[in-house]
């Protein structure tokens, strides 16, 4: 049963964290687009991506006002979800398929 559990909570760490990445990617168009502080659109989004990840990754992000805020939050959250996600990655099958073909 701790295998199936094992990849539940993998494939739960992996949600989390390709939501993270949706909203790094829109946090940085508005970056490269000039804008400032975060539009209540951009908070919204915010605020629902943070209800879905971990107590543990929520605590890492900040009272963010600017873009600039959020993104550098965003990546101290990200931090929190790799650290318990690398725990999780079978490394041995990964180093023990050559380069340039897929586990």
């Amino acid at each position: 049963m701790a295998p199936v559990r094992e990849a539940c909570n993998e494939r739960e760490y992996r949600r989390m964290l390709a939501l993270t990445d949706q909203l790094l990617a829109h946090l940085e168009h508005l970056n490269l687009c000039g804008q400032r502080d975060l539009d209540t659109v951009t908070r919204r989004s915010i605020a629902a991506t943070m209800r879905e990840l971990t107590p543990q990754a929520q605590a890492r992000f900040p009272r963010a006002g600017t873009v600039q805020e959020a993104l550098d939050g965003l990546f101290e959250v990200q931090v929190e979800l790799l650290v318990p996600l690398q725990r999780m990655v079978h490394w041995d099958r990964v180093l023990s398929v050559p380069i340039g073909q897929s586990a």
